[in-house]
């Protein structure tokens, strides 16, 4: 019996989502609702409602890795500059965690939280506080335009400089898109699992721009396979551009060095060429499942349910 690619992809895909481990989703979601009220409590009217982003977000997230963000726009009149927007909000929240055990850092274009492991949990809980200010007085509530504060020098800014985004139109990009999602995932997965530094936004862009239009067969493997030839095809050339849907005048594509597109193209080749060869060895390697949960399968209503007596201890 040959190798059933389809089948393989589905079982990865089903032994990464995030239903598995629901019970540390909720403990993230309720730190992050915890980080909300302070927030709100402390500059009240400085700023607007606060908002989720991430892969959890944008339903791409996986079980081994997913971002619960808290996007906090403040309004342009709350703060002189940006870097005092950023360096205010770590500073609040290093004050309210104070001797608690809660770790506080400044990042690029966040500010980083995250709290101690609990006994039973594989990971801390950890969230991404991303202060943006609005470009000009009562914009924010038409436009959903931010100003992001660059803390480090990275992708090519300097600290104290910023970047326009509008998060809301990033999420909004992805929203409906099922079939584009999954690939998402997968080469999630494969990136995750195989330690590549590829950001992911450039593989969700990327995902969705080669599946548009597309009209071939609808299973995983015929899908997945089109997007890797698009991507060994079109990443490494100097021509490819990838806009930022917050931002028509940021070009993702310009922050990736020549020498990890190709890196990334090479990836696609190996891997495209070696799963030809061997499928039944290298899809599994590539695209590997999570065996803590290979032994549930999924019901129609989508819920899992363990196929073996052994998942129960």
């Amino acid at each position: 019996m040959s190798f059933d690619k389809n089948k393989h992809l589905r079982e990865v895909l089903d032994t990464h989502k995030m239903h598995h481990v629901q019970e540390f989703v909720d403990k993230v979601k309720n730190r992050r609702e915890e980080i909300k009220v302070k927030m709100h409590d402390q500059y009240g009217s400085d700023k607007y409602s606060s908002f989720g982003s991430g892969s959890f977000a944008k339903h791409t997230a996986t079980n081994v890795k997913f971002d619960l963000d808290l996007v906090e726009p403040f309004k342009h009149s709350a703060f002189g500059s940006l870097q005092d927007m950023f360096d205010s909000v770590h500073d609040f929240l290093a004050e309210e965690y104070k001797d608690t055990g809660v770790t506080i850092r400044k990042q690029k274009v966040s500010i980083g939280v995250s709290f101690p492991i609990e006994e039973g949990d594989d990971k801390p809980v950890e969230l991404d506080v991303v202060p943006g200010r609005e470009l000009k007085d009562d914009d924010y509530p038409n436009s959903h335009d931010l100003n992001l504060c660059f803390n480090e020098d990275h992708w090519g800014f300097k600290k104290g400089t910023y970047q326009k985004t509008n998060i809301q139109k990033q999420i909004s990009h992805i929203e409906g898109k099922t079939s584009e999602r999954q690939i998402i995932r997968l080469l999630k997965i494969w990136k995750k699992q195989k330690g590549k530094k590829y950001k992911s936004f450039v593989i969700e862009l990327a995902v969705i721009r080669a599946l548009d239009g597309y009209k071939g067969e609808m299973g995983l493997w015929p899908r997945l396979k089109y997007v890797m030839e698009y991507l060994r095809d079109n990443i490494a050339d100097s021509s490819f551009h990838l806009y930022d849907p917050g931002n028509s005048n940021n070009d993702v594509m310009a922050a990736m060095a020549d020498y990890d597109r190709q890196s990334f193209k090479s990836d696609m080749e190996s891997m495209l060429n070696n799963i030809d060869s061997n499928p039944d060895f290298y899809l599994p390697y590539y695209f590997k499942v999570n065996d803590k949960f290979s032994g549930y399968k999924e019901k129609e209503s989508g819920a899992a349910f363990p196929t073996s007596p052994k998942r129960f201890g």
